[in-house]
């Protein structure tokens, strides 16, 4: 057995994911969902970068929300992610879970790109540095001393946005090739 087969079948066990028929019909709501995150994440990136809006909205002039972005971006390619399997009958709970899952039922049955199953890995390593950044910041009482400068931030953010438009897009044929 194949490292991510044997790894999907230990997520099995800990029922973190499997199969189940009942789920085929919230792969469209998976999708809508994915549309949501994407949509909001577009938002706010916009947002960031529009001083009117800020004032409209009295935000601070200094306002930003790259976190945000990245995390709203990886959340819509993860709910499409979920949208995909839901489309076989295959329902995870397990981010982790969902990555392998992917790769065994779609990337290695030559279905999905590889690249896509990288980029949810990328987005996720993405939206899980911010976190831990967001954690040690507030251990610390100290942003200023943090790698990710404003601008870092706000390109790694687009990139992300770009990335999660492609994926939920390839999901959503996926869904509708199957």
């Amino acid at each position: 057995m194949a490292d991510a087969e044997k790894r999907l079948k230990e997520f099995e066990q800990k029922e973190l994911c499997g199969k189940a028929p009942f789920i085929r019909r919230l792969s469209q709501s998976y999708l809508a969902k994915a549309d949501h995150n994407f949509m909001v994440g577009s938002i706010l990136l916009k947002l960031g970068g529009s001083d009117e809006a800020k004032k409209a909205l009295n935000i601070p002039g200094d306002f930003s929300a790259f976190d945000w972005v990245a995390i709203t971006s990886y959340y819509a390619m993860y709910h499409s992610a979920l949208a995909a399997l839901a489309s076989i009958g295959y329902k995870s709970d397990n981010h982790a879970a969902t990555i392998i899952a992917l790769e065994v039922f779609f990337v290695k049955k030559d279905l999905l790109e590889k690249e896509f199953l990288n980029k949810l890995k990328q987005a996720r390593e993405l939206e899980e540095e911010f976190v831990q950044k967001l954690r040690h910041a507030k251990r610390q009482r100290e942003t200023a001393q943090y790698g990710v400068t404003e601008e870092t931030g706000k390109d790694a953010a687009e990139k992300l946005l770009k990335d999660a438009r492609g994926f939920v897009d390839r999901m959503e044929k996926l869904v509708q090739e199957i």
